[in-house]
This record gives C-alpha cells, sequence and structure tokens, in this order.
C-alpha cells in the first residue's frame, strides 16, 4: 500500500480552522477570572495582616488600660473590616477553584487536543519528525520538537517507567525539552507529575486561531 501524500500545511489549517477557534477561548476565559479573583484576596489577606500587626504592637506595648482597649479595638476594627472582607473573598475563589478543579480534566484535554492538532499537522505536512522543519525557537526548544515533546507528555505523564526505560528515547528527548523549558518556567520541572498542555499552550502563546495559524505555517517559511 503506497503511503498517503503530503498534505500541505495551508490546507490542514483551514481544515482544522472551526476547531481551533473555538476551543481556544475556553482554555482562557475562567483562567483569568480566577487569576484577578487571587489578586483581590492577596489583597484583603495583606490588608488584614497589617491591621493585625498594628493592633498586637499596641497591646505588646500598652503602657495603661487604654491602651490595651485601644489593641482590642484595632482587632475588631480588623476583623469587621479588611478580614471580613478576605472571609468572603476567599470563600468566592473557593467556590471558583472548585469550580475550576471540576473542569480541570475537561480544560487540560482541550489543551491537549491543541497540541494533537499541532502535531498531526506537522505529520501530515511533513512526515516522520525526523523531516520536520524546526520553525521558531521558544527558549533553547525548536516549536516543532516542542509540539512533539508536549503532546506526547499530555498523552503519557501518569505513565511509570524503569530507570532503564528512561534512558531510552522517546522519553530522554521528551526528558531534555522539558528540563530546557525549565529553566523558562520552573513548572516543567514537573514534567512527571501533572500533565502540562495547558501550560505548553500558555507559553506558546496561543490565545486565538491566528497564533496557532502563525506558528504552524511559519514552519514552512509561509509566515
Amino acid at each position: 500500500m503506497n503511503a498517503p501524500s503530503p498534505m500541505p500545511i495551508r490546507d490542514y489549517l483551514n481544515e482544522m480552522k472551526y476547531a481551533v477557534e473555538h476551543i481556544l477561548p475556553t482554555l482562557w476565559h475562567e483562567q483569568n477570572e480566577l487569576r484577578d479573583l487571587e489578586k483581590q484576596v492577596q489583597a484583603a489577606t495583606a490588608q488584614a495582616r497589617e491591621e493585625y500587626h498594628r493592633a498586637n504592637f499596641i497591646i505588646l506595648n500598652a503602657e495603661d488600660p487604654e491602651d490595651v482597649m485601644m489593641g482590642v479595638g484595632a482587632h475588631w476594627d480588623s476583623y469587621w473590616g479588611p478580614d471580613k472582607d478576605r472571609h468572603y473573598l476567599s470563600q468566592e475563589a473557593a467556590q471558583l477553584r472548585t469550580r475550576l478543579a471540576a473542569r480541570g480534566f475537561s480544560t487540560t484535554a482541550l489543551a491537549g487536543a491543541i497540541l494533537q492538532y499541532g502535531k498531526q499537522g506537522l505529520s501530515l505536512a511533513y512526515g516522520h519528525p525526523n523531516n520536520w522543519p524546526e520553525g521558531r525557537k521558544i527558549g533553547e526548544v525548536a516549536l516543532s520538537v516542542l509540539i512533539r515533546h508536549a503532546r506526547n507528555q499530555a498523552m503519557h505523564w501518569g505513565e511509570e517507567r524503569s530507570e532503564d526505560d528512561k534512558k531510552k528515547k522517546p522519553y530522554k528527548d521528551m526528558a531534555d525539552c522539558f528540563r530546557k523549558l525549565s529553566t523558562l518556567n520552573p513548572v516543567f520541572g514537573d514534567f512527571e507529575k501533572q500533565n502540562l498542555a495547558l501550560e505548553v499552550v500558555e507559553l506558546l502563546d496561543w490565545k486565538e486561531y491566528s497564533d496557532f495559524e502563525r506558528d504552524l505555517l511559519g514552519t514552512s517559511g509561509q509566515c
């Protein structure tokens, strides 16, 4: 049986456009919402801590009963002011984190699907990975190399391997790729502990279809 003819990368992208255009916005909406809320929680927590420290300083350095009562009053002001805000903000953040955790698997799977689309396009256009053009560099790692190993990491990260297996391809090449990425962000050093598809898509800055298209076309020099 004859091998299938290569598919031009632009033709492949035309086929994938609808799917990618709908997946990418889903990945980032609640992620951005959570980060904004976490900033509010951190600010409220810091304010509450400052109020408590001020009250404790007054109490510890009190010279008479009035100073002690001033410190006690400051404690109550802190609770009913910034600390109460922190409490409710934390509840809201916890609820949002719970929602995100419940959807975490599907969100990571969507990121993995984006990487799969990238890997499939390179395979259809160029065949064996040894023939893939590099594309742009992300740190020390070529785009096509990153897509290949990130897709494999997303699919196989939880699998147990012997120390001998870790010295062989393709694991050895994947591990080398992620160790290089860890110089850009330490989270990539955890490639054996978690699915990093979402972090890779974020590192690639694939926010919209045009970002994905630009990078894939760039491997062929068409961009």
